[in-house]
């Protein structure tokens, strides 16, 4: 067995022909992959086994237990790893092939462009294993915007058995008869019981308000918290949440009372993830969670921290000072609502198309909400 902690996660007993690892190393996968886990099991005919990997494991395995979907595996990677993708893959490569070896599953389905996602597929396709590509197709015209997750993505592209697209066509992409739209499995996790965020979300939807996430921890962000009324004031067709530590601080009382605000110091992960999609741009003093928001289709503003750009990057590394002049710049660009409709069968359709793919029914695409192993 690769090297991981039995302890963060107990293997299923087998009790189907076939086995699909699902595989995550961010948390912004793990809001994609843990709905479909769920749909497998509630169809019960493929064995789901959820995989939590990448730069910061223990971060997936934490995002999985929130997702309500424990991880069945997490890969721990014990050496330090460096932050350029080639440190990155070099790494992950032999722990996830030593999975591979050991559990020698019937395919691997991976999410989007991550550097987690090409590893697992190439992985898996020098094993022979398919591959199912949740996301797939091409999201730009420049090889290298952004970088290097579209370079990832085609690579992805050129590997898997099974496409799975968030719309009708993939972008650009020329997939074949396996490309399958699903949708984006993100809306498939279960509605959020805040009624704050189920209100702003349906209204994200209905009335494509635009909303400004803003996450804010550090005392020295104080600056960020103090220009938000003005910048409600400035653009009156945006809302702003405000949530973290300096929630709680004084100087965010005049948001308390904003009929355009909301205030909330602490955000449920399954809600956090729903929120930063929801939202036109991200601002936040916290590394991780920026991290997140590309993954989920959002633009960031780091507060005062280190990031080194590349090309097509969506996340902008600005001093406290000059933070809501790049949230301005990016409010200018027109950018509508981030949240589609949805009827909430996205991870069903997935589990339909993977059944098809393993000859389990007769077409890729669901015709009941609710699947069953003798649906044929």
């Amino acid at each position: 067995m690769t090297e991981f902690d039995a302890s963060l996660g107990a293997l299923p007993v087998p009790e189907h022909d076939h086995d699909v690892l699902l595989v995550a190393g961010s948390r912004s996968e793990v809001a994609r992959l843990a709905p479909v886990a769920t749909a497998f099991a509630a169809a019960d005919r493929i064995r789901a086994v959820t995989v939590a990997t990448g730069p910061d494991a223990m971060g997936v395995h934490e995002a999985f237990e929130a997702m309500g979907v424990p991880a069945d595996v997490t890969v721990l990677v014990r050496e330090p790893m460096a932050p350029h993708p080639a440190g990155i893959a070099s790494v992950l490569m032999g722990r996830l092939d030593d999975l591979l070896m050991d559990l020698d599953p019937s395919a691997v389905l991976v999410h989007g462009g991550g550097m987690t996602a090409v590893v697992t597929a190439m992985t898996a396709f020098w094993r022979q294993i398919p591959v199912v590509h949740l996301q797939a197709g091409v999201a730009s015209d420049d090889l290298l915007c952004p970088f290097p997750q579209e370079a990832n993505r085609r690579m992805i592209g050129q590997l898997a058995s099974l496409f799975l697209t968030t719309s009708g066509t993939a972008m650009g992409g020329q997939l074949g008869p396996n490309a399958i739209p699903v949708g984006d499995t993100l809306h498939s996790n279960p509605p959020t019981t805040d009624p704050r965020f189920a209100h702003l979300f349906r209204r994200v939807r209905a009335a494509g308000i635009r909303v400004v996430a803003v996450g804010l921890d550090r005392g020295d962000s104080l600056g960020v918290l103090a220009g938000l009324p003005d910048l409600l004031d400035r653009e009156p067709d945006i809302e702003v949440v405000l949530f973290g530590e300096l929630a709680a601080h004084g100087a965010g009382s005049p948001l308390l009372e904003h009929p355009r605000a909301t205030v909330a110091r602490e955000v449920a992960l399954p809600d956090l993830m729903m929120l930063v999609a929801a939202s036109i741009v991200l601002v936040s003093d916290d590394p991780e969670l920026v991290a997140d928001a590309p993954g989920l289709g959002t633009p960031a503003v780091l507060v005062d921290g280190p990031h080194v750009p590349e090309p097509g990057d969506s996340i902008r590394s600005i001093g406290s000072p000059n933070v809501m002049t790049t949230v301005r710049q990016i409010l200018a660009s027109g950018q509508g609502p981030q949240l589609e409709d949805s009827d909430g069968l996205e991870a069903a359709r997935v589990e339909q198309a993977v059944a098809w793919m393993f000859g389990l029914c007769p077409s890729p695409l669901l015709s009941s909400p609710h699947p069953t192993p003798t649906e044929y």
